[in-house]
């Protein structure tokens, strides 16, 4: 292996047959690359077999900055070594493929003995734990306490009263938190015959805590179940978050076939978020719920200033043309649709893939459409606009001339003199 002195970044992949081999490697990596800032393992197999391996190699390079694992690895034994490091920044896991696997059962009941000054410099933290362990771990004395991103996926289905508590002790435990994911395990194969109950939803009582982090501007958040929410629930959100830059709403439920948001759910984020960048909704996409039809009523809705990206997941549709004209009121030039899954398993054979599949490409016609209608609204707005300045250039000359035919009275011939 090509190992020197001033290497900083080190991707380190291992077969399960050749963990015999592990410690000799990261003898090696200790000896030759003792500098390294970016350790990046990766493997398909429980970290328990090469636990007491990693602990040692993360102690021998005291100068890392960023840990990168797969998912189900972050254990006890190696959150309590990586908490003395003074120098970790970040300690994540990936979901890509080639990142590998290991064994949800290693990292049950995460409860690291942390002591005072533990993950000084932790400002980016990903953990694959339950909700409850999450919060026990951001409640205990010397928790990170510089925390700002944050991305906790639980390997259960969480209950809307786990979320609540996650929620609850934020403020207190990460004042600093700017940016927090919160992902619910997610079985695309278990199909819903029937809404679920409104006690098992996520509501505006659940999400109601966030609203008083003063620094967070990034909040997503899945769970298999809809979040229920009212029309005046969102102009709750929406106005006491005039700071949020992106806001994803669980848009990647598995029950699809109802929702109390339509697509006047999104006008008091345009009206209250200027800052919003990213806006992901579960919703029903429906023309009944449109404004009355008016010709100034496209001057009237509020635009979005700075949005970037319209995520709608799974979101009922019916008429994508009709859609993609109520949006081009809303959003900026560049803005972009996304639609579909990211579950993590093959859903190409599944039931709710199949049913998903004539919605997906209506969202993909609306994507299709957005741009060039946006255009066309921008360019009708310019018009308007210059219309209405003629309009009053041209009042006010009126108005002018006719104090002047006041003042100097009528001409012989009946006509003003200029």
């Amino acid at each position: 292996m090509f190992m020197h002195k001033n290497v900083k970044s080190f991707a380190l992949n291992i077969l399960p047959e050749n963990v015999p081999h592990v410690a000799r490697v990261f003898d090696d990596i200790m000896t030759r690359m003792p500098n390294l800032s970016l350790l990046d393992l990766r493997f398909e197999f429980s970290v328990k077999d090469i636990e007491d391996d990693v602990v040692r190699a993360v102690l021998g390079l005291p100068n890392l900055n960023r840990i990168i694992l797969p998912r189900f690895c972050l254990t006890n034994k190696i959150a309590e070594t990586a908490s003395q490091l003074s120098k970790l920044q970040t300690l994540e896991y990936q979901y890509y493929w080639y990142q590998g696997r290991g064994d949800p059962a290693d990292i049950v009941d995460f409860r690291p003995a942390l002591n005072e000054g533990s993950f000084p410099s932790l400002f980016d933290l990903s953990m694959t734990i339950t909700f409850r362990d999450a919060t026990n771990f951001l409640s205990r004395p010397f928790s990170p306490p510089n925390l700002t991103i944050m991305y906790i996926d639980s390997p259960s289905i969480e209950t809307p009263s786990s979320v609540l508590a996650f929620l609850t002790a934020i403020p207190d435990a990460c004042p600093l938190l700017k940016a927090l994911t919160l992902a619910s395990y997610i079985d695309p194969t278990v199909t819903f015959t029937s809404a679920p109950e409104k006690g098992d939803c996520i509501t505006i009582d659940t999400l109601r805590p966030l609203l008083k982090c003063p620094n967070l501007t990034a909040f997503e958040i899945e769970h298999p179940y809809p979040i229920h929410l009212e029309p005046d629930d969102v102009e709750e959100i929406a106005s006491s978050w005039p700071g949020v830059e992106t806001l994803v709403l669980n848009t990647q439920t598995t029950y699809i076939e109802q929702t109390n948001l339509t697509l006047r759910s999104l006008l008091p984020f345009a009206r209250h978020c200027p800052k919003l960048r990213i806006l992901g909704l579960f919703l029903n996409a429906t023309t009944a719920d449109f404004p009355a039809p008016d010709p100034d009523s496209a001057y009237q809705l509020p635009i979005f200033r700075s949005l970037r990206q319209l995520s709608m997941g799974v979101s009922l549709i019916q008429e994508e043309g009709a859609v993609a004209l109520f949006l081009s009121q809303l959003c900026p030039l560049h803005c972009g649709v996304e639609w579909g899954v990211t579950w993590d398993m093959s859903t190409e054979d599944l039931e709710i893939f199949c049913s998903l599949q004539p919605r997906f490409q209506k969202w993909e016609k609306v994507a299709e459409l957005l741009p060039l209608l946006t255009r066309l609204r921008i360019e009708e707005r310019d018009r308007a606009h210059l219309l209405k300045k003629e309009v009053q250039d041209l009042r006010i000359r009126t108005e002018v001339l006719m104090d002047k035919f006041a003042l100097s009275g009528p001409s012989v011939d009946g006509c003003i003199a200029l």
